[in-house]
């Protein structure tokens, strides 16, 4: 899986040229922009439509919340966390491969690198609330194979 921590549509598809499998930044930055700060969800359908046209195969992407690089949605947005469950089932069922970074089903809120790179060893909880959803969200996905049918709207 490569990287390019950029997030402009034109600059991170073009490296599809070179790397199949790639992070979809852009959609990292819409999904903080959408859930974090309360901007339009209009922005998700923008950025998906972006990268289809600018990137080979927007299904070899990865979608992701959080990752090791930077700080948590939690570090940013701590007051929101229907947004971060919204983030979290976005990132799991939109058009491409979901990455979900460890601790996020416990609710960490690690700021900037290394702070991000919280101790799960301890604080592994499989009743906590969002364990649980994303282990409802990831059953459905499997049984209706999502990634089987194209988005819709």
């Amino acid at each position: 899986m490569g990287e390019c921590f950029n997030q402009d549509p034109a600059f991170v598809g073009d490296y599809q040229n070179h790397v199949a499998g790639l992070f979809n930044y852009p959609m990292f930055y819409t999904i903080k922009d959408v859930f974090g700060s309360g901007q339009s969800m209009n922005g998700l359908k923008k950025t998906l439509l972006d990268m289809e046209d600018k990137s080979k195969d927007v299904d070899a992407l990865g979608v992701f919340v959080d990752n090791h690089d930077n700080g948590r949605f939690h570090s940013y947005f701590n007051d929101r966390p229907n947004q971060f469950k919204s983030a979290l089932i976005f990132a799991l069922t939109t058009r491409g491969i979901p990455f979900f970074y460890y601790g996020d089903e416990q609710g960490f809120s690690g700021g900037s690198d290394p702070a991000c790179r919280e101790s799960l060893w301890t604080h592994m909880d499989t009743s906590a609330e969002i364990y649980q959803m994303v282990a409802k969200v990831n059953k459905a996905r499997k049984a209706e194979r999502v990634w089987e049918y194209g988005q819709t709207e």
